[in-house]
């Protein structure tokens, strides 16, 4: 079986309880699979190269402070509804650092583009006429601090979990084992 990486933000705890009933129903494959996140990097490096990808992750992500974010809106592609932030620039500042270092990983293959449009995934459609019939809760305002980055390791053929494999602390130096 062949494993993949994925360089995610995993939120906190009230924001996967607000996604977890509509992940459930409208994006059953991923809900069981990963916690609700904001993909920075996806695919991310091999599998063997992760020691090496967090070696150069570390200086950049040491020399970024923690930040506040705010998810507080709803927003849509064409099959997919999902949580925004009110602002993404610390976001973006940090994507695009983090893509000057890994240019051979570009979210997402750059199947949508260069830029990263931040957002958590609440549901996913095979037909995009099914999101106009779902009943979503008010828009939330969820406030929390990015503190760390997660690696994530798994693989799309199997219906196993992606388990968590490094979390990187930002504005701080790892601490060794």
């Amino acid at each position: 079986m062949e494993y993949e990486t994925a360089l995610l933000i995993i939120p906190p705890q009230n924001v996967q309880t607000f996604a977890y009933p509509l992940r459930e129903l409208y994006d059953s494959e991923w809900f069981i699979r990963v916690p609700a996140h904001i993909t920075l990097l996806y695919p991310f490096v091999p599998t063997d190269q992760i020691d090496a990808a967090v070696t150069r992750l570390t200086p950049i992500c040491s020399s970024f402070p923690p930040f506040d974010l705010i998810l507080d809106r709803y927003g849509r592609f064409e099959d997919t509804l999902f949580l925004q932030p009110s602002d993404p620039e610390k976001l973006r500042e940090l994507h695009q650092r983090l893509t000057t270092a890994f240019p051979d990983y570009p979210v997402y293959q750059g199947d949508h583009g260069q830029e990263l449009h931040p957002h958590v995934t609440l549901a996913r459609f095979d037909d995009p006429k099914e999101a106009e019939d779902i009943e979503i809760p008010p828009a939330p305002c969820f406030n929390f601090e990015v503190k760390q980055l997660h690696i994530y390791l798994g693989s799309q053929d199997d219906q196993t979990p992606y388990i968590p494999r490094v979390i990187i602390p930002l504005g701080q130096q790892m601490k060794s084992d």
